[in-house]
């Protein structure tokens, strides 16, 4: 069952884990006390390596769909959709990240 939902559920996973992880980073250099350019920079890296491994992913689905050609299943389809509808979401979503006071 899961071997089908995997294109639907890839894309929206990774930006919920880089969502968790970058969000852990921006709270533990706040309490930490980080330097706000160290703190700016870890978080506009996960924010960068997120986007990189959510692309990436793109790329895999991409190649599987047209390694399959006609075997393409309608849900294979969808996933790719869904996956760059969570590449939007991660770049909305990480976009204070560059803005926005890290530590308020």
């Amino acid at each position: 069952m899961i071997r089908h939902l995997w294109p639907l559920l890839i894309g929206f996973s990774l930006w919920a884990m880089a969502f968790t992880a970058l969000y852990t980073v921006q709270y533990l250099g706040c309490y930490l006390g980080w330097s706000p350019q160290a703190h700016r920079l870890a978080l506009v890296a996960g924010a960068a390596i997120a986007i990189a491994v959510s692309v990436g992913v793109l790329v895999v689905q991409i190649a599987y769909v047209r390694r399959l050609g006609q075997a393409t299943t309608f849900m294979h389809r969808v996933g790719i959709g869904a996956t760059v509808a969570a590449i939007a979401a991660t770049i909305i979503t990480f976009a204070p990240i560059v803005l926005a006071s890290a530590c308020i």
